[in-house]
């Protein structure tokens, strides 16, 4: 008797309740608003005015396209389960995390939060080629991959690509090597 009063006390509710990638679709939709609305009230330099790129002309794009997204997220249906057997119950690919706490492995994200901390700080003694090789590497070697021999030249690959492509073609400066090359 019972379950049958909170259940028909909560049916409102369970019908307008949203899934959880609707919640996250809504969240990315405020923060990508926000995040233009700041994009688009940046002050350029008087110098800046005509440049073809000016420097809120990226992080304008990231939040429409940030928008798009999750509009075009909220607005497509959900699908449903036409009948009422188990054998029909469509499951998300988040619903066995939803279930309970103890699926979502915390250890990895924590691990990888530190190793992030880690890497902020070490940016600016260890240079940024050192620092974020070893970044990738251990980040790779955290989340499970366990080819070396593609890891370590992937990872090394990928941070001289995003360093010569800031350094050499934004020409925005950013300390290759170790501190201590400099002095």
């Amino acid at each position: 008797m019972r379950e049958e009063e909170s259940s028909r006390f909560l049916l409102p509710f369970r019908v307008t309740m949203l899934s959880i990638n609707r919640w996250v679709a809504l969240g990315f939709l405020a923060f990508s608003s926000g995040y233009g609305y700041l994009a688009f009230t940046y002050r350029i330099l008087p110098f800046e005015r005509f440049l073809a790129m000016k420097p809120n002309t990226l992080p304008i794009g990231l939040a429409v396209a940030g928008m798009v997204c999750s509009i075009a997220l909220l607005l497509v249906p959900e699908e449903q389960s036409s009948g009422s057997g188990e054998e029909n119950k469509v499951l998300g690919s988040d619903h066995k995390y939803l279930e309970s706490p103890e699926n979502y492995e915390w250890g990895k994200g924590a691990g990888l939060l530190i190793l992030a901390v880690i890497y902020a700080l070490s940016l600016r003694q260890a240079g940024f080629l050192i620092s974020t090789s070893v970044f990738l590497i251990f980040g790779g070697l955290m989340l499970g991959e366990r080819k070396f021999w593609i890891l370590v030249p992937v990872s090394c690959f990928a941070s001289f690509l995003v360093w010569y492509l800031v350094d050499e073609v934004l020409t925005i400066f950013m300390r290759p090597w170790p501190m201590i090359i400099y002095q």
